[in-house]
């Protein structure tokens, strides 16, 4: 397949994503309400908590935003519950732009890349 085929394959269900996303991204008032309460999906909390393991927070010295009391980590916290602090992992073809475009669809949609993590040597 040629490379815009991949692009083409990559971009559609991302544009699809970022569409379905920005009305989440909405300013809310609601964080402080998830970042103690668990979600009513078992499954859906499962994700969060596991996210939220990994996640560090800023102003904690590396402690994840699960085991902080901070005011930063429970704000993290109901950004993740909310489905407002997300991972995407994309598998694209080393193209010179692509990278660039899949910003430009993120931040058309109204996110906000915090971290990229951009691997070209191996598979």
């Amino acid at each position: 397949m040629t490379a815009p085929g991949i692009l083409f394959r990559t971009l559609v269900p991302l544009a699809a994503l970022a569409a379905a996303i920005t009305p989440a991204m909405a300013q809310t008032n609601t964080q402080a309400e998830f970042a103690y309460r668990q979600l009513s999906d078992p499954r859906q909390e499962a994700q969060a908590k596991a996210l939220m393991n990994e996640l560090r927070c800023l102003v904690c010295q590396g402690q994840s935003i699960a085991d902080s009391d901070a005011e930063m980590a429970g704000d993290m916290r109901g950004l993740v519950r909310e489905g407002r602090l997300v991972r995407l992992r994309i598998h694209i073809s080393d193209v010179p732009g692509t990278l660039a475009t899949i910003a430009g669809i993120i931040g058309d949609a109204g996110g906000n890349i915090v971290e990229v993590y951009h691997q070209r040597l191996f598979r």
